[in-house]
């Protein structure tokens, strides 16, 4: 018999991503991360205060995954919630990251209790988590990110999925809109992790 598959994304999710981004923009760059809009490159400004050309930020965000993802620390109830669910289902992480820094991002989280496997990806998650359902057959599926946009395409490629919207990072809270394509919003492990086990008892509100 298969078991169910949990597909979690990772920065916002099972790590905070902000606070080490902007350290490491500061101590490496000089420069400034403001969360007023739902839009990293657009946020990050020099020593003058100007936004930084858009083309600088996938070399900053790449430089930070190269150098800084040490320095990420676990979303509180995260590490805990997943161990629970792998007793009894398949764990895999999803998060768009370059493939080589993905057996880097496999060994951090593994240091802080997440010992699960990475799947880097680009782009709309839809296609990747349908590539995954059939690699695993799984007798349910629950996925869980931070981005509306990956819900949608989620919903638009595997529509039976679960589809669990969370931003475990308070201070992104108010900047990312709501998921309209997401099954359920819960920003905190705990809570999740009722939720996700009520879902694959099939009891869930």
């Amino acid at each position: 018999m298969t078991r169910p598959l949990i597909i979690s994304d990772c920065d916002g999710v099972l790590l905070d991503f902000a606070d080490p981004f902007t350290a490491y923009l500061a101590s490496e760059h000089g420069l400034t991360l403001s969360l007023t809009s739902f839009a990293l490159a657009g946020n990050i400004r020099d020593a003058n205060g100007e936004a930084i050309a858009p083309e600088r930020f996938p070399a900053l965000l790449d430089g930070f995954f190269t150098t800084h993802m040490p320095t990420q620390t676990p979303v509180a109830g995260a590490a805990a919630a997943l161990a629970t669910l792998a007793r009894d289902c398949d764990v895999v992480i999803l998060t768009n990251i370059a493939d080589h820094h993905a057996a880097v991002r496999t060994g951090e989280l593994a240091r802080v209790g997440m010992p699960y496997r990475v799947y880097g990806n680009n782009g709309p998650k839809g296609g990747p988590i349908k590539a995954l359902l059939d690699e695993f057959q799984p007798s349910a599926a629950v996925f869980i990110d931070d981005l509306p946009p990956h819900h949608s395409s989620a919903k638009k490629h595997v529509p039976h999925v679960h589809r669990l919207h969370m931003v475990a990072e308070a201070p992104l809270r108010h900047l990312i809109p709501s998921a309209i394509d997401a099954d359920a919003r819960i920003d905190h492990w705990p809570d999740a992790l009722a939720h996700i086990q009520a879902v694959l008892k099939g009891n869930a509100a």
